[in-house]
């Protein structure tokens, strides 16, 4: 009995573990859903822009550049997240999958112990 509460403890533990990562890589996925929408809305309005340059604010600065330029750095930016978001998807759905798995081992174990419970009776 003593493993079996030791396995159940180290299973809680994981779970809790899990539950806690997943919701950072939520946060995370949030986060850049968010950083692609405000990519998204500069390259409509530079699109919309007539100008030959444009500027881009870096560090506090507004840093003027070239229309093209400032386009392929957009471009290779929202690459760069939709790279992070389809690992941040990949992480969720593993997440997600280890912690069904380890509800189900616990689902398992409340049913074998409520047999067990009334078999004794």
């Amino acid at each position: 009995m003593r493993e079996s509460e030791e396995e159940m403890r180290r299973q809680l533990s994981d779970y809790q573990q899990l539950q806690q990562q997943l919701q950072l890589v939520l946060v995370q996925k949030q986060q850049t859903t968010l950083q692609l929408q405000e990519l998204e809305k500069a390259k409509e309005s530079l699109d919309k822009s007539s100008q030959g340059a444009a500027y881009r604010f870096v560090g506090g600065f507004f840093i003027p550049k070239e229309k093209e330029q400032l386009e392929k750095e957009l471009e290779e930016e929202k690459e760069g997240l939709d790279l992070r978001q389809k690992t941040l998807e990949k992480q969720e759905e593993k997440l997600t999958e280890r912690l069904e798995s380890i509800k189900k081992w616990f689902d398992k174990l409340q049913k074998q112990q409520g047999e067990n419970a009334k078999t004794s009776s």
